[in-house]
């Protein structure tokens, strides 16, 4: 079928109804029985959410280009930065030779040998606040494990985690409704990836930033706005997601306590819950593609120049994809899901994300089996670009340190 006007939505995923009712939102876009619309919002762009959509939008980027620029900028709202971010807003055979430069850091097994890491820094963040009965999960848990440990596989300084993530959470969730925080926080983080150029050039080692500067893509050594940018995205996507999921977790665990039971009476049931969790409570909606010609794409007449947002947790909620999407189900057994994307662009930390959400969620379960929310969930301001939990206050039965002090 193809249409003479645009299937129009009204749909803001920057507003406050989406940040309180995702999943209603999301379920009521399906419901229109179209794939795809056009919302009139933030100048106009193209959501796209069903399954098959989706999957076909990322086996076409020469109609949905992932290139930015400063005379096409991408994002709803157009983002405000002029240089692109490496890799991902690069298109064409580039984009596997940037990936390329960190594809041994993000590889399955260099995930699997930080296991050991990432459940010592689970138990080291955990003890700290066991013994006292009461913790903001995701200020305690959640947001400092994954930020240091990609602090430490740059080998940048993990005491300044509170600050990278200050600037990444204002770079990600104040673009729209306070322009101006982002800004400032896109400009503390360049000055900062700029004096960590020059700390690790006086002295290369075998951490993942040195490998960053040593690098050649087409012949040439990476540029300084280059390597900032690389950095930059590596934060992004290393500082905000994987907190985002397992807070979105936690949340639903405190709801049902039958899951609940179920992980803690068989663990080694986690790793297919993982999957079942990354399908349903996924928080990565943000990313964005400009179309390149005039086209008809599942029906809908696309002009050059729209922009689009490709939100792929929406497909892991699409009844013509999943039987019962709205259900959790540990034994589901067909479940392949977007979370991290498809393609060339597929997320370079879905092996990581992976451990350390089984492994943060093995922890609680372990440590503080009984938590319940015990406050309010704040969740971001702006949950457009990632649906996360800012603050996510617990109570649960006091337990010992495993780690003397």
């Amino acid at each position: 079928m193809t249409t003479t006007e645009r299937h129009e939505i009204e749909f803001d995923h920057h507003a406050p109804e989406f940040r309180d009712h995702c999943p209603a939102v999301i379920a009521g876009l399906h419901a229109t029985g179209r794939p795809l619309g056009w919302s009139n919002e933030h100048g106009g762009f193209w959501a796209v959410y069903g399954y098959d959509a989706l999957y076909d939008a990322v086996q076409d980027p020469d109609l949905f280009s992932s290139a930015h620029s400063a005379a096409v900028p991408k994002g709803v709202p157009r983002s405000t930065q002029d240089d692109p971010l490496i890799p991902i807003d690069v298109d064409g055979p580039l984009v596997h030779e940037y990936r390329r430069v960190v594809l041994s850091w993000f590889s399955p097994g260099g995930a699997k040998e930080l296991e050991p890491r990432i459940r010592e820094l689970a138990t080291e963040l955990i003890d700290a606040f066991i013994e006292r009965g009461h913790a903001d999960l995701s200020q305690e848990l959640f947001t400092p494990l994954p930020a240091r440990l990609i602090l430490e596989m740059l080998g940048w300084d993990t005491d300044r985690w509170p600050e990278w993530i200050e600037w990444i959470h204002s770079t990600v969730h104040d673009r729209t409704e306070h322009p101006e925080r982002a800004v400032d926080a896109v400009t503390n983080i360049f000055t900062n990836i700029t004096e960590e150029i020059e700390r690790h050039r006086a002295h290369l080692t075998n951490d993942m930033f040195s490998d960053i500067l040593r690098a050649e893509v087409a012949g040439a050594p990476l540029t300084d706005a280059q390597v900032v940018s690389y950095a930059f995205l590596l934060l992004l996507g290393g500082m905000d997601t994987t907190a985002g999921l397992t807070g979105n977790v936690i949340v639903e665990l405190d709801r049902r306590h039958d899951l609940r039971q179920q992980l803690i009476d068989d663990p080694s049931l986690i790793v297919k819950a993982t999957e079942e969790f990354l399908r349903f409570d996924s928080p990565s909606f943000g990313l964005y593609r400009t179309v390149t010609r005039d086209a008809v794409f599942h029906g809908e007449r696309l002009q050059r120049g729209d922009r689009v947002i490709l939100m792929f947790p929406a497909a892991g909620l699409d009844p013509d994809a999943f039987e019962h999407p709205d259900a959790i189900d540990f034994t589901r057994t067909s479940n392949r899901h977007m979370a991290f994307g498809l393609g060339v662009h597929r997320c370079l930390g879905s092996h990581h994300a992976r451990v350390m959400f089984r492994v943060m969620l093995e922890e609680v379960l372990a440590r503080l089996p009984d938590f319940r929310i015990s406050g309010e969930i704040v969740r971001f301001e702006d949950a457009g670009d990632v649906y996360a939990v800012r603050r996510l206050p617990v109570e649960f039965t006091p337990g010992p340190r495993r780690i003397a002090t």
